[in-house]
Order: structure tokens, then sequence, then C-alpha cells
């Protein structure tokens, strides 16, 4: 087990992660004050009928905090775990580094965790609308490819139907300001893609007021930024398609937004089956077959927590390293390397409405996926991984949801309990 639990493929304990869903926050291991590294057990060895035992500090968790969940890597997550006041027991059996015996963490020589708001990321496949929550803060991304002709800035026929999706969301998110944002990719000149900007955010602010019911009683604020915040990189026409956008931005004050999904899947060419079977798939490059079997979907406050088996069926070592993955620029547009390692690509369908993990920011603009990041470990024959999946939960009263890998794997009917 020298690596099993290592966020970076070292000997320690690094990865353990603490989920507080009523706050909305994660924490990561402390490192130590001095010298750096992870307040953590390193180079733990346990032999064959010894017992060992796993320590992490977690430096700076509020005072009030009662119970959190603790997720581990491969092992699924312990839910509602109580915090309680005591000494730092001393380690069971087992022995590091040297055959030395291990004694407790010191926790005068702990940092405060790093501690993250959760967001979640939800995107309407059949209206070009993304949707991103953190700390409260809800962005609405809208595709003007599909509300506007090119360089023009007048709605199309089939705009009202994403601007009606906006809407119902800023409705449902509460009363409050909200800002109206134009953007645009590069090409052209720089003002006429800031005036551009500025007059498709004027036409996308309109329609928003005759849509929302207490539209004369909002402050609505009309921004323009051209094209100096690009949400990706212009070097391709695909990340040009993602610059060209409005944004609304504003404030949560109820429940999480949510509309009624329609029925229609989209179409997918991975394999499908339902739950409670699962599906099995025979993996790319002859690496070994997996049965991938859903557990039930629990709503745990403003999060759905899923758990996936990944079952080997064969008679040889199989693994899932880059199948459950997403390419390297996420769906927050971001450049991580790793994405495409661990099990950030898997997501859920609810009709047309697709929600994707949720995530955490290491810095600005770096964000990581409250998942499994590195599923490089073998899988034995008859054995299996568990996965752990966190998701923005769905509306009220929904009963069921899809998960899928676009056009890798479906699995349907999943329960929502």
């Amino acid at each position: 087990m020298s690596r099993h639990f290592s966020a970076v493929q070292s000997t320690t304990f690094d990865a353990p992660r603490l989920v507080d869903e009523a706050g909305r926050r994660v924490y990561l291991v402390s490192e130590r004050r001095a010298g750096g590294g992870c307040a953590c057990t390193g180079l733990l060895r346990v032999e064959p009928g010894e017992t060992g035992s796993l320590q992490a500090a977690f430096g700076g968790v509020p005072a009030g905090v009662e119970r959190l969940s603790v997720m581990l890597p491969y092992a699924g997550v312990f839910a509602d775990v109580p915090v309680v006041d005591g000494t730092v027991p001393v380690p069971a059996a087992g022995r590091g580094g040297a055959r030395r015996v291990r004694g407790p963490l010191d926790l005068a020589d702990v940092a405060p965790s790093h501690a993250a708001a959760l967001g979640a990321y939800t995107q309407r496949l059949d209206v070009g609308l993304r949707t991103r929550r953190a700390g409260g803060r809800v962005d609405i991304s809208l595709d003007t490819d599909v509300l506007f002709r090119l360089d023009s800035a007048e709605l199309t026929g089939g705009a009202a139907k994403t601007i009606a999706a906006a809407a119902a969301d800023v409705a449902a998110a509460g009363p409050g300001p909200l800002t109206v944002t134009g953007h645009t990719d590069s090409t052209g000149s720089a003002a006429h893609n800031q005036a551009l900007s500025q007059r498709r955010a004027r036409v996308v602010a309109d329609a928003l007021r005759v849509r929302l019911a207490d539209g004369g009683d909002r402050a609505m604020s009309v921004a323009a930024r051209g094209e100096s915040e690009p949400a990706a990189p212009n070097d391709s026409a695909a990340n040009r398609a993602l610059n060209r956008r409005v944004t609304i931005t504003f404030r949560e004050q109820g429940a999480a937004a949510g509309t009624a999904a329609p029925d229609a899947l989209p179409r997918t060419e991975g394999a499908q089956g339902k739950a409670p079977d699962g599906v099995e798939v025979a993996l790319p490059l002859n690496r070994g077959t997996i049965r991938f079997v859903p557990g039930p979907a629990t709503v745990r406050g403003p999060f759905l927590l899923v758990s996936l088996a990944a079952r080997n069926t064969g008679d040889r070592n199989a693994t899932i390293l880059d199948f459950l993955g997403q390419g390297v620029f996420t769906v927050r547009d971001e450049f991580d390397p790793y994405a495409r390692y661990g099990a950030a690509g898997v997501r859920l369908l609810h009709g047309d409405t697709a929600a994707y993990g949720l995530d955490y920011e290491l810095e600005p603009g770096r964000h990581r996926c409250l998942c499994d990041r590195l599923l490089n470990r073998a899988i034995p024959p008859r054995s299996e991984q568990v996965l752990t999946l966190w998701f923005p939960a769905p509306p009220a009263g929904t009963r069921t949801v899809t998960i899928d890998v676009p056009d890798r794997l479906r699995i349907t009917d999943v329960p929502v309990t």
C-alpha cells in the first residue's frame, strides 16, 4: 500500500480530503510548518496480517463543525464522521522507513489546511447554456453562436429557448442584482469587438427583462469586455466559439437553480446499460474488460454523492487510466494535464442537462475535481475499485439520473435517494 493513498504518487498519506457538505467546502491535508511536506503518515509499511494506522492533519477547520465526510482514493467516502475533541492517538502496529516504530503526529507542526469553496458546473446541451456556481456566485454563459448570426446583434429565431432557460435559472435563484456582460473572440479589431459585445449584452438584457416576472424591480447592469477576457486561448475554431458568449452573473439567494429538463437524452456512441447491472466495457488498447456498476445517488444537502464500482470481469489485470477523464482543457476551459487520467470526465445527465463533478480552486484559474484524479492502479481479476463522484444536487423531485462519459459509456435509471 506504499502509494495507494497519495495524490502525487509518493509514499505518504497526503490524498484524503474532508468534505463539509453544509459549509460547501473541502479541506486538503495540511503541510508541516517546519521543513514542508504533508502533516501525515509517510513511508508506512504493513506486513501481511498486521494492522497499521494512517494519520493526516487538517489545520484550521472552523470551530462548530460537528461532522465531516472523509474521502479516500479508491476507497470511497466515509460519511458523517464526527468531529471530537481529544489527543492525537498513538498509531497502531506498523512501522515506517528503517523499521522505526511510529509516534503520533505533532499538531504543533501543522499549518492551516488549504480550504476552498466547492463549485458546480452544469450545461444545457440543447440550448448552448453553461452554468458555474461557487461560493454563492452564479455565472451563466450563453453561446452567442446560438443567439446571433455572425457579426450581428440581432437575436435569431432559435435564441428564445436559450434565453428562456437562462431566465428560469435567474428566477429560481431569488431576487437580487445581476450583470449581463458581452464577450467576443479576437477576430477583428479590438474596437469593433468591444462595440459588438456591448450591443449583444444590451439585447440579451432587454430580452431577460421581458422574460423575468420581476424584471422591472431587478437591478440589471450591462457591461462589455470585447476580446479582453477570453475563456480559452483564441488558437482554434472551437476555442474561439467558447469566447463568443454573453454571461449573466448574480448572487444566489434561494435554492440552487434548476429547471425541468426534457426526457430525451443526447445521442452517444458509447456502451449503454441500466442500473443496477451497469455496463460492461472492453477497454481500448486491449487493457481488459470492466463492468461499471453504480450505487445509489444520495442527496447530501446541496450535493449528490454517487459511488461507481469498476469491476474487472476479465482474467488479467485491467486499468481504467484515461477512460473516464476529459481533455486537457476542462469544462471550465482551464488547462489541466491530469484531467484525462482520472474520473473528471464523468457527468450526470437529466434529460439534456449535464452536471459535471464538483471542483475546487487551488489558486485563481486552477480548479481541481473532487474525484479520483489518477486512476493508474491495476485492477486484478475479480476485484474492483470504488470511485467517488460528487455532483450538484438535481432539481427537487428527480427520481433517477444517468451516469455518462461522452461516447464511452452510459448507465441510465440510477436511483436518487
